[in-house]
């Protein structure tokens, strides 16, 4: 019986352990594909471009194809139609290029498909759709297309087109068609392009708004040299802004924040404002005498000789005045009165008088309307016109022309930089004082409440951080020193993340300033960077005893430290600033391609390079 027992006891000894070997690898088998597609779903919206020794591997999700023409370039992606779209250079056309795509379908990529053969490099894609130009031998000019994958078709825009700029969110576009050489904006929805404006001199196209408009500039009617400054949605007739626009800082431009332009006066600070011209209004009443009105019984009088002498000095200025005045209309000198304004969803907004557009330091981009700026005045010269008449006439009206011109130059005198802006209490101006500034870089705040400083020490190697907060009405706080030896930094809607180091060492700590309050972030840093405002990026523990640099990837959030993958190639590291980065892994094995996103870290494959992060 005990034998009987026991081999009962070994039957049910070999059935659990049995089970429990299905088990563990049941388990096994579950952790494996748990982990398998929680790493799927943190690429599955992961859109890829990586070369390998096959060509260039395009990545949707977890699927991939190869485009195996290595002039494959300009690759943009549909993200929500899993399409990748490149060009190749043309096997039909010199200098032209074929537009092709690859898309998901189903389970699998498709292979290259080709869009249209022949067209310009430059192609952009909006509201689900491709336009490009293509090249019209016939007409020596080149044609508009618009490639709809909904109805997969491809429409004919125009003709003799120079630039295309859809606006998302829409079935609107904009585009320029030359008339010869006037430059002509027209609008096109769904039937036939409307005419604009003529004599467009600039265009630009902010499709990340709120509501994507244009900006674009036309030849002013009524002020020579200026332009009419618009701005247009996709709906609706185009706003005028401004009517006699100098220069405009597009490259300051946030959209749905401020638009800061200059417009320039009709009247110019030139050699009248500068040079006293006791003369002019007299002058104006002399005129040729008549030797009949001066004679008397001993011929012609004194008084005459003395009339003709003064109506010839006065011809003499008048000469001086028209060369002056016609060198002024041709621009080659005077010192014209510029106005800083801004413009917004409130509208226009005067900001400051007598600003050069050259001499901006810093504008804020968002909130009430600032500007940084080296303010000057001009200063009236002892020079008067008499001294005109005498180069005059010893010499040469061009002498007295380029003798006045170097009397308004010397006239505008630097006062030093101010800050101006206008708000709810009207328009304000104050120095800012206590800046070289030869050595100092400015920035606001994102609310534009707060300015920061950085200022270039005398090796030209590291930066200290000064910082001043405004009142309502602009004026600057005493500033305060924020630290030295600042050799990077991100400005972070009202705060600052910057690495410290010493000169001559390559590891630093990373800080942020908020607050008024400086905390430590991480030491031992050599390379920062910054996603979305919320994720810092910082590469410990370079490796340069190779030809390529290998560094730690961590990720930190406030005093939290998060390793994120070791012996990364620095030179790999990419990412689309919104928490998702892609990196080639450097070992004495290989190297491995991974994407970071959602907070994972998934492997991709091995042996890649030159990634390109489409999402």
């Amino acid at each position: 019986m005990d034998r009987v027992y026991g081999k009962g006891i070994n039957k049910r000894i070999r059935f659990f352990i049995t089970v429990g070997v299905v088990a563990v690898a049941a388990i096994a088998l579950i952790v494996i594909a748990i982990s398998f597609f929680s790493v799927n779903r943190s690429v599955a919206n992961s859109i890829i471009v990586y070369s390998n020794d096959n060509g260039k591997v395009v990545r949707i999700g977890n699927l991939e194809t190869t485009v195996s023409d290595p002039t494959a370039s300009d690759f943009k992606s549909d993200n929500d139609n899993d399409r990748v779209f490149y060009t190749v250079s043309s096997a039909y056309s010199d200098g032209l290029y074929d537009l092709y795509y690859v898309e998901r379908n189903r389970s699998e990529l498709t292979s290259p498909k080709i869009i249209d053969y022949g067209i310009e490099k430059d192609y952009i894609f909006a509201s689900g759709k491709i336009y490009y130009l293509k090249n019209n031998p016939q007409a020596g000019a080149k044609d508009a297309f618009c490639c709809d994958f909904s109805s997969s078709t491809i429409e004919s825009i125009s003709s003799n087109v120079e630039s295309i700029y859809p606006i998302e969110k829409s079935n609107t576009i904009y585009f320029i068609k030359l008339h010869g050489s006037e430059r002509v904006l027209y609008k096109y929805s769904v039937d036939v392009p409307i005419e604009v404006s003529r004599n467009i001199t600039d265009i630009y196209l902010f499709n990340k708004s709120e509501t994507p408009h244009i900006f674009y500039e036309k030849e002013s009617k009524i002020y020579n040299g200026m332009t009419e400054l618009y701005r247009a949605e996709a709906e609706g007739a185009p706003e005028l802004v401004c009517d006699n626009a100098y220069q405009v800082m597009y490259d300051e431009y946030s959209p749905d924040g401020n638009l800061y332009y200059f417009t320039s006066s009709t009247q110019n600070i030139s050699w009248s404002y500068v040079i006293a011209d006791a003369y002019e209004e007299t002058d104006k009443t002399i005129t040729r005498p008549k030797r009949d009105s001066f004679l008397s019984v001993l011929g012609i009088s004194v008084e005459y000789n003395e009339a003709l002498r003064e109506y010839q000095d006065k011809l003499v200025r008048d000469e001086i005045r028209a060369a002056l005045n016609e060198s002024v209309e041709k621009g080659e000198f005077s010192a014209p009165i510029y106005t800083a304004y801004a413009y917004n969803s409130e509208g226009n907004h005067k900001i400051a008088e007598n600003i050069n557009p050259d001499y901006i330091f810093s504008v804020s981009p968002f909130g009430t309307p600032k500007i940084i700026f080296e303010s000057s005045e001009v200063i009236k010269s002892s020079t008067d016109m008499g001294t005109l008449v005498d180069i005059a006439q010893r010499s040469s009206m061009s002498e007295v022309i380029e003798y006045a011109r170097s009397i308004v130059d010397s006239s505008i005198k630097k006062t030093g930089i101010c800050i101006a802006g206008c708000g709810e209490m009207g328009a304000f101006d104050h120095p800012l004082e206590g800046y070289d500034k030869e050595k100092t870089l400015f920035s606001f705040s994102k609310d534009g409440n707060r300015v920061f400083a950085l200022v270039r020490d005398s090796a030209g190697d590291r930066l200290r951080l000064y910082s001043c907060m405004l009142g309502s009405d602009f004026k600057p706080s005493e500033k305060i020193n924020i630290n030295n030896g600042i050799s990077s930094y991100y400005f972070i809607d009202n705060s600052v993340i910057y690495l410290k180091s010493d000169v001559g060492k390559n590891t630093g700590d990373v800080y942020k300033f908020s607050d008024e309050e400086n905390v430590k972030l991480s030491n031992a840093v050599n390379a920062l960077m910054l996603e979305n405002g919320n994720n810092i990026i910082v590469l410990k523990d370079y490796d340069n005893s190779t030809n390529k640099i290998t560094a730690d990837y961590y990720i930190v959030n406030d005093s939290n430290e998060e390793l994120i993958s070791e012996n990364i190639l620095v030179d790999s590291f990419v990412t689309d600033g919104l928490n998702k980065a892609a990196y080639i892994t450097s070992s004495e094995i290989g190297s491995d391609l991974y994407i970071f996103s959602q907070g994972k870290n998934s492997y991709i494959v091995s042996n890649a390079s030159d990634i390109i992060l489409l999402n």
